[in-house]
C-alpha cells in the first residue's frame, strides 16, 4: 500500500490525520476455502495497538472479486453479533450498500478511524460518506475485538512478528467452495444455511 499518496490525499480533508505518521502494526491473509480473498493490514501512529486507540487505519488489499453489497451485509451481521451498539444498524447497512462498490483484485479499501468519525477510501478515491464514532468503534471491533469471529486474524494484526505467511489463517470447517459458489465476503464462521435462506 502506498501510504504517502494516501496521506497527501487525506490531509486537506481530515486535519486530524495531518499529525498521524502511519506505521504498520501487522497484517493477515483472509482465505475462504482455497481462495485468498484479501490481505488486511493495520496501521497506527506508534506501530502498536491498544484498545480504543485512534487514529488508526485498516486496509483491505483484495486478491479476489467481492461484491460490495454482500460485503456490507456481512459487516453489519458481524457488528450485530458483537452486541456492542444500540444504533440502528439497518441504516448503516443502507449507507454501506450505497457507497461500497464491487471490489476487483488489487483494489485497496481503507478505513480511516479517527476519534469522532471515520471514512472509507477506495484506492485513491474518498468514498462520499462520513461515519460517526459509534460505527467506527463497531467496524474496528469486527477485527480487533477478542470476542469477534476473526480471532486468528486479530492475533496477526496485533503483532508484526506474526506475518500472514508464517501463520496462515485456518480454513473454515466446511467443504471448500469452488469458483462458482464461493462467497469470499463471508467470515469463516458465517452460517451458510442462513445465507441461503436469505437469498431464497
Amino acid at each position: 500500500m502506498k501510504l504517502k499518496p494516501l496521506l497527501l490525499l487525506i490531509l486537506g480533508l481530515f486535519p486530524t490525520a495531518l499529525f498521524a505518521q502511519w506505521l504498520s502494526v501487522g497484517k493477515a491473509d483472509y482465505n475462504w476455502g482455497p481462495f485468498h480473498v484479501y490481505t488486511l493490514s493495520l496501521y497506527t501512529e506508534t506501530g502498536a495497538y491498544q484498545d480504543d486507540q485512534r487514529p488508526l487505519m485498516l486496509a483491505f488489499k483484495y486478491a479476489k472479486s467481492v461484491e460490495g453489497k454482500n460485503f456490507a451485509i456481512t459487516l453489519i451481521k458481524e457488528i450485530d453479533k458483537l452486541r456492542i451498539t444500540k444504533a440502528d444498524t439497518r441504516k448503516w447497512q443502507e449507507e454501506l450498500q450505497k457507497i461500497l462498490p464491487d471490489f476487483s483484485p488489487n483494489d485497496t479499501l481503507t478505513y480511516i478511524a479517527l476519534k469522532d468519525k471515520g471514512y472509507f477510501v477506495l484506492n485513491d478515491t474518498i468514498l462520499g460518506y462520513e461515519f460517526d464514532a459509534e460505527f467506527t468503534d463497531a467496524f474496528v471491533a469486527i477485527w480487533l475485538s477478542s470476542n469477534g469471529n476473526f480471532t486468528q486474524l486479530r492475533e496477526q494484526l496485533l503483532d508484526k512478528q506474526k506475518g500472514s505467511e508464517e501463520n496462515p489463517t485456518p480454513q473454515p470447517e466446511t467443504v471448500p467452495p469452488d469458483e462458482e459458489n464461493a462467497n469470499p465476503e463471508l467470515p469463516p464462521n458465517y452460517p451458510l444455511n442462513d445465507r441461503e435462506k436469505e437469498m431464497a
